[in-house]
């Protein structure tokens, strides 16, 4: 399974824009809005100025404020997850919340996303910023 359990993911999702929405102090609209509010809130490291309220589940909290947030290379597809690979060399296994990355986008590929520890696993925030930018082969072979 690549994708968190619907009832999980819906509950993230929910929190996660009304997170996004607070910081940006509007509402938001398009995928850019939402990418700039998420860069306010992972502003060196985590921005802690934020106060969550009481409404933000416990493991919701916990999952942002332990975040890594930045840019990944999206590697592939396997059963379990999706296997990213942060610039500081950490590799991921990651489920995706309600859409597979492979739908979104090419295996081997550069993005800007979060990835966060959510319900005993770790997840990709869904929100996937694509960079065109493509690895070849022998990037890949000396990456793996």
């Amino acid at each position: 399974m690549t994708l968190l359990e619907t009832t999980s993911a819906n509950a993230f999702l929910a929190q996660y824009k009304r997170l996004l929405c607070a910081i940006a102090a509007k509402p938001l609209k398009i995928i850019n809005d939402y990418s700039e509010a998420r860069k306010a809130l992972y502003k060196d490291g985590f921005n802690k100025s934020f106060a969550f309220d009481s409404s933000y589940e416990e493991s919701f909290v916990n999952a942002v404020k332990n975040a890594t947030y930045g840019m990944f290379v999206y590697a592939k597809k396997y059963r379990s997850g999706y296997a990213l690979k942060a610039s500081d060399d950490t590799w991921f296994c990651v489920k995706a919340l309600t859409t597979p990355l492979e739908e979104m986008i090419p295996e081997w590929c550069v993005i800007d996303t979060a990835v966060l520890p959510y319900g005993g696993l770790i997840v990709c925030d869904g929100l996937i910023v694509y960079r065109h930018i493509s690895i070849g082969p022998n990037m890949i072979a000396a990456m793996t």
